[in-house]
């Protein structure tokens, strides 16, 4: 027995993927989640495009399908290939599992979908097992995940970003209160225009932007971190479609970068020339003058260094620790052959998201990154570490991870988290001192 949300639609308008898209976006930015635009196109006919998003909402909770054939119908994700060459006959019914996430996952999801068949999709159809798109009723929807499964005890990133102890968490009217606040942040989300304000810092005499002596507020560089993040996502999106025009792939990235705003801006020196020098080049690294800038772990991995923030391999112990995790899955998910399963690629991000947090936030001995800067990255590698460690469950359940397999990563992530979050709060606790 699981608890499972169904649902199927067509698009109203296809002109408006692109603000459907950007949308959903900004919800998973805001409530902490993972989403990634998704091109892709017919080998022998690019006017077939598969175009949407794929949403992973809360830890534990099966990714979202949210991509749309060319007919203008939700598919879900194993789909794709058959809707590039036309094999679907009719909007089929996609599934997204939730028993091993959140009740709050469950109930955003709920949410989401409300919003978009308001906005998007007015003829979708949803099916809810743990009844809540029907009745809206949180107890009976509670008692049942819990039915299903006992609460999952690592979604600490959660409970710490929003204040909740454990024992908290279970109190109903807290819970409640908190149910409340993700169903008014899916609507008010998904219901604002996609522009958003630039990010403001503060002024000061030096020009530069902001502040150093502040290094800018938290809420600042959550604010520049989502930001890139919606530029990031916007760029994938126009390089998928310059490529299925038949673009190069070099041509492809300077188009896309142009039509972004993020090269040849007015008044700017061009920047495309020296892109484009960079993608053809070709030369060997090892000889270029620019290497002698790097630090020595980096330029020469083999050489000795005496600084101890260094591991053996040059590289911060709490990254080495990450890195080592992330082989560890490759090396799983390439035995069991379970490169394309989803959530074992889910699995894969989540572990991707914790490398590159740690990767910015801790720097190197030689280089060292704005503190608010780090703030952000490190909340980044926790929120990985909470949905590696909630994709294990569905890996479980699967068959795909043996209890051995899975007590020992639960307890390396486990680890892995707690430490993120004791240099998280160091650090904060750093800058209010300062």
């Amino acid at each position: 027995m699981g608890i499972t949300i169904a649902y199927r639609g067509s698009l109203a308008d296809v002109g408006r993927v692109e603000d459907f898209e950007d949308r959903v976006l900004d919800l998973a930015l805001e409530i902490g989640g993972h989403a990634r635009v998704w091109r892709s196109f017919h080998d022998d006919d690019p006017r077939r495009v598969v175009r949407g998003v794929m949403l992973e909402l809360s830890p534990g909770q099966e990714t979202t399908s949210l991509l749309i054939s060319p007919e203008g119908w939700l598919i879900n994700l194993f789909e794709i290939e058959d809707a590039e060459k036309g094999q679907i006959a009719e909007p089929p019914w996609c599934f997204v599992k939730t028993q091993f996430g959140s009740v709050e996952g469950h109930v955003a999801l709920v949410e989401l979908l409300a919003a978009l068949q308001r906005e998007f999709f007015p003829n979708l159809e949803v099916s809810d097992e743990g009844g809540y798109w029907e009745t809206r009723d949180l107890p009976a929807l509670q008692r049942k995940m819990e039915y299903v499964q006992s609460a999952i005890d690592g979604l600490a990133d959660g409970l710490r970003r929003h204040g909740l102890t454990a024992e908290a968490a279970e109190d109903p009217e807290i819970l409640l209160a908190r149910i409340t606040r993700v169903a008014q942040l899916v609507q008010q989300t998904l219901g604002r225009p996609p522009e958003h304000p630039p990010v403001r810092w503060d002024d000061d005499d030096s020009g530069d932007g902001f502040d150093d002596s502040a290094d800018g507020t938290e809420a600042q560089w959550d604010a520049e971190f989502k930001e890139q993040r919606r530029k990031q996502e916007r760029l994938h999106r126009a390089i998928e479609e310059r490529l299925a025009r038949g673009d190069e792939t070099g041509d492809a990235l300077l188009a896309a970068m142009r039509d972004e705003g993020l090269v040849d801006l007015p008044g700017e020196p061009s920047l495309s020339e020296a892109a484009r020098e960079v993608i053809e080049a070709g030369a060997d690294e090892e000889d270029e003058p620019w290497r002698e800038s790097l630090p020595d772990a980096i330029r020469d991995p083999d050489e000795d260094s005496a600084d101890d923030w260094l591991g053996d391999d040059g590289h911060h112990p709490l990254l080495e620790r990450v890195m080592d995790l992330n082989a560890r899955l490759y090396d799983l998910a390439e035995a069991a052959d379970q490169r394309s399963n989803e959530n074992f690629r889910s699995l894969l991000g989540a572990t991707g998201e914790m490398l590159g947090g740690l990767a910015q936030a801790l720097g190197g001995p030689n280089s060292e990154p704005p503190s608010g800067l780090d703030l952000v990255q490190l909340k980044r590698a926790l929120r990985g570490a909470a949905f590696a460690f909630g994709m294990l469950f569905p890996l479980r359940a699967d068959g795909f991870l043996d209890p051995a397999a899975f007590d020992e990563l639960a307890t390396t992530i486990k680890s892995l988290q707690d430490d993120i979050y004791t240099e998280l709060a160091r650090l904060r606790e750093s800058r209010e001192r300062e």
